[in-house]
């Protein structure tokens, strides 16, 4: 029953992902004339260059060697659910076929990418990816914590420095506005939605605040041995992460508790952790 609930959450999300994908393509970037991005991009170039096979079969061909890296880098359910969402992809793109009537090119750059990268982001949410580039930025997310966002531009970069002998200038830097829209937007989604931050508390009322904060709040809290570099007096920090949200929370207690209490709250956007961890699913 578990298993079929996760497939049922995870097509939801792909395909939730994907219409917003599409929206954005058949929408926006297609009746502005805009390139294309990631592995669409790809076939393009080489297609442009080499045309002894339609778009489509060269598609496929070019995104067979990154499924093959993804499956041996990332896993065989990845993989699967990678596939899955290419037809779910394809389907959108199908159903959702309609113009946006925006006539500044700015503006449809700039609405496009927003669009693309909550798309892209909410399918990343699953247990798959929409595509052949996003399988390459989950990979470079994996093993360099490199995000998702930045890993896409970095693809993109690629695709349109051997775009540049093919599409007008103007072509070309439009899209990297439609590209850095689609980075931040698929960061802000996947990465800053879920960001944990990391607390440290420094407090003569420590155990008082330890235990309001484990007993009460029910905060996971680790006991770090420190000295004060000034009178070199013995000091017990607290260390914890936590939701961003719970940080007012935590600042009021401890701050009740003793109002000479030092916090530090820093950025943890990358936490791995069975109770309040950030990792992806994937």
């Amino acid at each position: 029953m578990k298993n079929i609930l996760d497939f049922v959450f995870n097509t939801f999300l792909l395909s939730a992902g994907a219409a917003i994908c599409a929206i954005s393509v058949n929408g926006i970037l297609i009746p502005q004339g805009f390139l294309s991005s990631g592995m669409t991009g790809v076939t393009l170039a080489v297609f442009y260059k080499f045309p002894v096979i339609s778009v489509g079969i060269m598609y496929l061909i070019v995104n067979i060697p990154v499924f093959i890296i993804g499956l041996v880098f990332v896993g065989l359910r990845f993989v699967l659910y990678s596939l899955w969402g290419m037809v779910l992809y394809s389907a959108m793109l199908f159903i959702f076929n309609f113009r946006i009537g925006i006539e500044d090119k700015m503006l449809a750059a700039v609405i496009a990418g927003g669009l693309n990268g909550v798309g892209v982001a909410v399918m990343l949410k699953s247990y798959g990816a929409p595509g052949g580039s996003e399988i390459l930025s989950v990979i470079m997310n994996k093993f360099f914590s490199i995000t998702l966002g930045a890993g896409g531009v970095i693809i993109n970069a690629v695709v349109l420095l051997v775009s540049c002998s093919l599409y007008p200038l103007d072509k070309i830097l439009y899209t990297v506005v439609y590209i850095i829209i689609s980075m931040w937007g698929t960061d802000y989604v996947f990465h800053g939605l879920s960001r944990r931050q990391a607390a440290l508390i420094i407090s003569d009322k420590w155990e008082d605040i330890l235990q309001e904060l484990t007993e009460v709040h029910k905060i996971g809290v680790t006991l770090l041995h420190g000295r004060g570099g000034y009178h070199g007096n013995k000091k017990m920090i607290l260390y914890t992460v936590i939701n961003r949200r719970m940080v007012s929370a935590l600042k009021k207690t401890t701050t009740d508790i003793d109002p000479n209490v030092f916090i530090s709250i820093i950025n943890a956007s990358d936490v791995t952790g069975v109770e309040v961890g950030n990792q992806p699913r994937w």
